[in-house]
């Protein structure tokens, strides 16, 4: 696997990360807040993306890493609106325009 490759498998680890965020805030919502779905696969996935990012760390540096953890921002507040039916407000969107562009410009 080339450093493409590894970056893919850490932007992937955060994504995987962010979905799991998600879970475990629908899990908290129940009545048994440790014993249910979300909340269990919540759990599994955030041990499935710390090894992800594990194996990523081996190729990549950790300045371009902590760079692309911002980017877990931008994730959290995609699936918040598509799973949570929360509303993106307008300083949510310049702060995610922000991180794109400070992403971009490290990585040229």
């Amino acid at each position: 696997m080339n450093n493409y490759g590894y970056m893919f498998l850490f932007i992937l680890s955060i994504a995987v990360a962010s979905y799991s965020q998600i879970l475990l805030k629908l899990g908290a919502g129940k009545k048994q807040i440790y014993l249910n779905g979300y909340t269990i696969i919540g759990y599994i996935l955030m041990v499935l993306s710390t090894l992800m990012t594990l194996l990523a760390y081996q190729k990549i540096s950790l300045s371009l890493g902590q760079v692309l953890q911002a980017l877990s921002f931008v994730f959290v507040s995609i699936l918040s609106y598509i799973f949570l039916k929360e509303k993106i407000e307008k300083r949510t969107i310049i702060g995610i325009v922000i991180i794109l562009l400070g992403v971009l410009i490290f990585n040229v």
